[in-house]
């Protein structure tokens, strides 16, 4: 079985077999043509296990029994027996995934509609930021930090409202973003690391001690139709977590500093100072 890598089964199990299914035909593979028996000595598995999966691999067309006394068996291409199952396992994708979006459609509102849900690893927040802009109806607000730019690159999405900063300091990748999302309601803008670290007009002394501790470069803000926020601060370094709600408080509370960065970073909008007694206003 030493002929066998281990990571040959493995994919062959994310393809739908067994393992014993999976090490048998790669058996029969190896073989071209063998009997059971030989397999069995092959393979050192148990007798009824390979003669299930021998039975098994026959009923999905991957392995061809002659009737001989005893029975032979081979395998089918490796070629034919991959787009076999790669074509069985896209089948039961798309059955599944049509009753699925019924069920999501269906979906039962529980008291946990309010909770603030943690999404680990790289990978799955790129899915989920997918997902998102998939699911978009009528807006994405959006502000990321370049490094997360590779997962929304080629997010698909309808046609709603996008409105996208980036934190950069990449002279052309404007242009290249304007490119990646065409379109009428698509308004984007790169904005350098250094304007989000100037203070604003009304800020606290205590704004140049927290600039330390600040990482732009990890910033991820997404609002869904203001239904769902995806957010991580821009006070974490090298996260590979990212905060997830539908909690209308804090998604309230996000588009309110959204739309403030986009006012006085974008459209560099003045804002006042306040009243000097709110300001020299003695603290408790």
């Amino acid at each position: 079985m030493e002929n066998i890598p281990a990571h040959l089964v493995k994919s062959l199990n994310d393809l739908g077999l067994s393992n014993n299914e999976a090490l048998v035909y790669a058996a029969l593979v190896l073989y071209d043509n063998a009997e059971a028996k030989e397999i069995i000595e092959f393979l050192s598995i148990s007798k009824p296990s390979v003669y299930e999966a021998l039975d098994h691999l026959a009923d999905m067309g991957l392995a061809v029994k002659r009737i001989t006394k005893p029975a032979r068996y081979s395998a089918i291409s490796p070629v034919m027996a991959i787009n076999l199952l790669r074509d069985k396992l896209n089948r039961a994708a798309d059955k599944a995934l049509i009753i699925l979006k019924q069920l999501e459609s269906e979906k039962v509102k529980t008291d946990k509609e309010d909770a603030l849900w943690t999404i680990y690893g790289d990978a799955n927040i790129e899915y989920k930021i997918r997902d998102l802009f998939g699911k978009a109806k009528s807006q994405i607000r959006c502000m990321i930090g370049e490094r997360y730019l590779p997962f929304i690159e080629n997010c698909r999405m309808g046609d709603v409202s996008f409105r996208l900063i980036v934190i950069s300091d990449s002279s052309d990748l404007e242009k290249k973003l304007h490119g990646l999302f065409p379109g009428k309601n698509a308004e984007i803008h790169v904005i350098p690391s250094e304007k989000f670290l100037a203070p604003p007009p009304f800020a606290p002394p205590e704004f140049e001690e927290a600039k330390k501790f600040m990482n732009f470069e990890n910033t991820l803000e997404l609002i869904i139709d203001d239904e769902e926020l995806l957010m991580i601060p821009p006070f974490i370094s090298g996260s590979v977590s990212v905060l997830n709600t539908k909690n209308k408080g804090a998604i309230l509370q996000i588009k309110m500093f959204s739309e403030f960065h986009w006012r006085r970073l974008v459209e560099r909008e003045e804002f006042p100072l306040p009243p000097a007694s709110f300001r020299n206003k003695p603290r408790k």
